[in-house]
């Protein structure tokens, strides 16, 4: 069912892959547990479908509670927990939170550049949110 709803997902169809992902996530919750790493991955794989659709407050609430467990779990420096910390920082960019987002971005940079390499997808991915993040920043004052 699960790779039903990526597959969803990839095509664009939101609903159908929130539908699908809520089911997931509740059968994974009840047979394997909240602090199982498939649980998890679904909770973060149901952020992302909320984020899709805009739903960005439905998004945020479990982009931080995926990344407060994958801390607990996996640590700081796990790449899953780096991505979740990143998946965070893209959702307040989304809702125009640009001081967090840059705050998170940085930090999950500095990770990456720790964790990974330089040149790695996950660090240029990390570079990339800043520069958009930093142009948003400086054309905040000719909205005003």
């Amino acid at each position: 069912m699960a790779d039903l709803a990526a597959t969803y997902h990839a095509q664009g169809r939101h609903d159908e892959d929130e539908e699908i992902a809520v089911k997931v996530l509740e059968l994974r919750r009840e047979v394997l547990g909240e602090k199982h790493l498939d649980t998890i991955r679904s909770m973060a794989a149901l952020a992302t479908t909320y984020h899709e659709q805009g739903r960005y407050v439905e998004a945020e609430g479990i982009d931080q509670e995926v990344l407060d467990l994958r801390r607990e779990l996996l640590g700081e420096k796990n790449p899953d927990t780096i991505r979740s910390l990143a998946d965070l920082a893209t959702t307040y960019h989304a809702q125009g939170r640009y001081d967090e987002a840059l705050q998170l971005h940085q930090t999950a940079l500095g990770l990456r550049r720790h964790v990974l390499v330089e040149n790695h997808p996950d660090t240029m991915q990390s570079v990339a949110y800043l520069a958009s993040i930093r142009e948003a920043l400086q054309q905040l004052p000719s909205l005003v």
